[in-house]
């Protein structure tokens, strides 16, 4: 008789708990939080254009740039096209996202040569002197350009002489 008594008392419990849940919470509008959802589906590796800038903590950040549309109707942004718009910088917007570069700005001669295991990348700037997230910039994107995947040994060379070969750390 006991337990039947325990279990008539939780029972009340439970029902009030569940009864009371509901007091003091007032009935709303809709509230507008803006448009619905949207997902970017970044290209195959063949189409992407990855340039490495700096955020504001100073780490490394890849930013997926604009395509060509080739004359066989394929994406495709040759390497020096790709090391070019790096040392043009970052757009508007990726500057308004806190992102900068550490490369000197350029708009002078890029020559890259790319296989599937390493990549060579001339500039027409002094790469001796430049820090090391400068280079990193550099060896970042070059490790991705004609579809690479990043894994390539990068070699740099500039007005000053040529930077021993690295892989991509980003």
């Amino acid at each position: 008789m006991k337990r039947l008594g325990s279990l008539r008392r939780l029972g009340s419990a439970t029902v009030a708990a569940a009864l009371l849940t509901g007091c003091g919470v007032r009935q709303s509008d809709v509230v507008e939080a803006g448009g619905p959802a949207t997902v970017t589906v970044l290209p195959d590796a063949e189409q992407r254009v990855l340039l490495f800038f700096v955020s504001s903590g100073g780490r490394l950040t890849p930013v997926s740039m604009g395509f060509f549309l080739s004359e066989e109707g394929e994406y495709v942004v040759p390497g020096d096209k790709v090391l070019t718009m790096l040392l043009a910088g970052p757009s508007a917007d990726a500057r308004a996202a806190g992102l900068h570069t550490e490369l000197p700005r350029s708009t002078g001669f890029v020559e890259v040569k790319s296989a599937p295991d390493q990549v060579f990348v001339r500039v027409s700037i002094a790469v001796r002197g430049l820090n090391k997230t400068a280079v990193r910039q550099l060896v970042c994107t070059a490790a991705y350009v004609d579809g690479g995947d990043g894994d390539a040994e990068v070699i740099i060379a500039g007005d000053d002489g040529r930077l021993p070969a690295v892989h991509c750390d980003a």
